[in-house]
C-alpha cells in the first residue's frame, strides 16, 4: 500500500489528507511530514513526497536541499546493488538505474556513459533516454539552463514516443512544460497517468499547478522557451496592427521588442503559425546576437527560390522581409535600406 492509499484509509479528522500538503503556504507542514516518514523508515515515501513538494512550490530552496540529501542517501545505499545487477545480468533498465544513481551522487560523466550504454543495449527501451533527460531536467530547474531544457525535451519526447504510457516519462515531461508555464499542454500529458494513478503525489502536485498557472496561448515549444527566457509574451493585437506600404512582390513584417507583430505589408501572412515563427526568429536573434550589429542587414539563404532580409527600424523593432524570387533580392535590399527608418512615422 502506497503513501496516499495508507493516508486516505485513515479517519478524516485524525490525519492530514495529502492534498492539503499542496495548498499555498503548506511548505513547512510538507517538510515536517517528509521528515516524520524518513524517521520511521519510510525513506522512499519521504523522497516521493519531497519531490512532489519541490515541484508544487518551485522554487523552494529548503525543500530542494532536503530532497537532495534524501536522494543522495538513497543513491549511496543502493549503489553497490545496482553495480552488482549490471555486472551479473546487464540489461538496459539496470544500466539506466545505475546512471540515475551516479547522477544523484554528482558523477555526471559516469551517469551519461551508463545512460548511453542503456540506449545502445536496447534502443527501443525508454529508460536510457529517460535517464539522460532527468539529468538535463535537473540542470534546467536548478541552473536556469535553457540549452539543458531543450535537451531534456528532446530525450523525453523520444522516451514518450517509445512508450506513450510510461508514467515517469509523462511526469517528467509535464514538469518541464509547467516550468515553461504551459499548464494546458501539461494537463494533456498528465491525463493518462491521472486516470491510472490519481493518488500519486507527483501527479497531485503537477495537477495543482495546472489549475494555478494562467493558460498559455501557444503550442510552439520554441516560443515557450523564449517566453521563459525573456519573461514576456507577444500580444499580437490585430486591431492595432498597422500597414506597411511595400511593393506587392515583397512580404514585410515588423516585430517589436516583445516579439509582437505590430505591422505588415498588404497580403503578408498574418496567421498564428506565421506570427509564432516570426516571434521565434526575431526573439532568437535578439537573444543570440546582441553585439553583432543588427542595424546592418543579415541575409539568410533560403532553401527555396527566394530569400529573407532583416533589419532594424529606428524604433528598435525588427523588420523581416521576404521575396519569392532570388532576382528580386537586390531590389528588396534597396527598398528596406531606404524605407525601414521611416516605419516609425507611419
Amino acid at each position: 500500500m502506497g503513501i496516499i492509499e495508507s493516508w486516505m484509509k485513515r479517519p478524516r479528522n485524525s490525519e492530514e489528507h495529502l492534498a492539503e500538503l499542496f495548498v499555498p503556504g503548506a511548505e513547512t507542514r510538507l517538510l515536517e511530514r517528509a521528515q516524520q516518514l524518513d524517521e520511521r523508515g519510510d525513506h522512499l515515501d519521504a523522497t516521493q513526497l519531497l519531490r512532489a513538494g519541490t515541484v508544487r512550490f518551485y522554487p523552494w530552496n529548503e525543500g530542494e536541499a532536503a530532497l537532495d540529501r534524501y536522494e543522495r542517501s538513497r543513491a549511496r545505499a543502493s549503489l553497490a546493488s545496482l553495480q552488482d545487477a549490471v555486472d551479473s545480468r546487464y540489461s538496459a533498465a539496470d544500466a539506466a538505474n545505475l546512471s540515475a544513481a551516479l547522477n544523484r551522487l554528482g558523477d555526471s560523466s559516469g551517469a551519461t556513459s551508463w545512460a548511453h550504454a542503456a540506449i545502445e543495449e536496447d534502443p527501443c527501451n525508454p529508460e536510457g533516454y529517460l535517464a539522460i533527460a532527468r539529468g538535463f531536467l535537473r540542470r534546467f530547474r536548478r541552473e536556469d539552463d535553457s540549452v539543458a531544457g531543450l535537451h531534456a525535451l528532446r530525450y523525453l519526447s523520444k522516451a514518450c514516443q517509445l512508450d506513450p504510457g510510461h508514467g515517469e516519462c509523462l511526469r517528467a515531461l509535464a514538469m518541464l512544460l509547467l516550468l515553461l508555464a504551459a499548464p494546458v499542454a501539461a494537463s494533456k500529458v498528465l491525463r493518462p497517468i491521472t486516470r491510472v494513478s490519481p493518488s500519486d503525489p507527483i501527479v497531485l502536485a503537477l495537477d495543482a499547478l495546472t489549475k494555478i498557472l494562467p493558460p498559455e496561448n501557444t503550442t510552439n515549444v520554441q516560443e515557450l522557451f523564449l517566453r521563459w527566457e525573456t519573461g514576456s509574451a507577444p500580444t499580437n493585437d490585430e486591431t492595432t496592427r498597422q500597414m506597411i506600404p511595400a511593393p506587392g512582390e515583397f512580404d514585410v513584417w515588423e516585430i517589436d521588442a516583445t516579439r509582437s507583430l505590430v505591422a505588415c505589408s498588404d497580403g503578408a501572412d498574418q496567421g498564428q503559425q506565421m506570427t509564432e515563427s516570426l516571434s521565434v526568429l526575431t526573439g532568437s536573434l535578439y537573444q543570440a546576437t546582441p553585439r553583432m550589429g543588427l542595424g546592418e542587414f543579415s541575409r539568410f539563404t533560403a532553401r527555396g527560390p527566394g530569400g529573407v532580409l532583416i533589419g532594424l527600424a529606428e524604433s528598435g523593432s525588427m523588420i523581416v522581409s521576404h521575396c519569392n524570387r532570388r532576382s528580386l533580392e537586390s531590389s528588396l535590399g534597396r527598398w528596406l535600406e531606404s524605407d525601414r527608418g521611416r516605419e516609425t512615422i507611419r
